[in-house]
């Protein structure tokens, strides 16, 4: 075939057909209210995970902090053993170690009340606050060493009957002035024009406070007096003030 017939067959080729248009985006105003919202949740929930692990690491910074937490396992552990949801041969001897852990933190207390004693400056009734105070802390601190081995079962027994009736008191004091804290705040939050946001907490925590007090007067009621279901009621009222107290404070440290 020469040149010409090519070109002459090439004029009368058909034209290629044009490429298809590009296809329109849809928007789908759905999907992309949902990408919207899980992007907020999920920088939300990023923000809370921070701020609840930096309040976590100053409760675990505090000795009372790592008290309360250790508190709060003990007794959930006992609930679970008083209902026998766990092995009471593994279990019981964790909360023997939790128990014995609190102790060891708590040892050597009565060194803040005893500076606070002053014979001189304090009232009658302050300084015998603080004497129960600190017979109920040398009391706890013997009972400690009890469990350590170096004294017998006669001194680790008295120590603890001291113990719980010295605690006891300070619970019965400890209410009392929480009750008159709350009067206090309640009547200032009546006399206020405006809704004052501290004034609220303060008597959030008061109440707070009052309950956990209440649980702790059942729990050493029961050292001194034990009823037949005394190993239950303990474990509840045991765990409700570990809660309780380490709820106040998450909301002292979230602040």
């Amino acid at each position: 075939m020469t040149n010409s017939t090519e070109k002459v067959l090439y004029n009368f080729a058909l034209p290629a057909p044009p490429s298809p248009p590009p296809e329109p985006e849809i928007y789908d105003r759905k999907l992309v209210t949902q990408r919207r919202y899980i992007t907020t949740w999920l920088i939300a929930t990023r923000s809370l995970i921070a701020r609840w692990t930096l309040i976590l690491q100053k409760l675990l910074k505090e000795l009372d902090g790592r008290d309360k937490l250790m508190k709060i396992i003990q007794y959930f552990i006992k609930i679970l053993l008083h209902y026998k949801l766990a092995k009471a041969k593994h279990w019981s001897a964790i909360t023997s170690h939790f128990s014995m852990t609190r102790k060891l933190l708590r040892f050597g207390t009565a060194i803040g009340p005893i500076k606070e004693l002053s014979l001189l400056k304090n009232t009658i009734p302050s300084t015998l606050i603080t004497l129960n105070a600190i017979v109920n802390s040398i009391s706890d601190d013997v009972f400690c060493l009890h469990k350590l081995g170096l004294f017998g079962s006669y001194v680790g027994a008295t120590s603890e009957k001291i113990s719980a009736y010295c605690w006891f008191a300070g619970i019965l004091v400890d209410l009392r002035e929480g009750a008159l804290n709350m009067s206090a705040l309640k009547a200032k939050s009546s006399e206020a024009e405006k809704p004052d946001t501290q004034l609220a907490q303060k008597i959030h925590i008061a109440e707070i406070s009052i309950i956990k007090l209440l649980m702790d007067a059942v729990f050493c009621a029961c050292d001194i007096h034990p009823p037949k279901e005394a190993a239950s009621i303990q474990a509840w009222s045991g765990f409700f003030s570990g809660v309780l107290a380490g709820y106040k404070l998450w909301i002292r440290f979230s602040i």
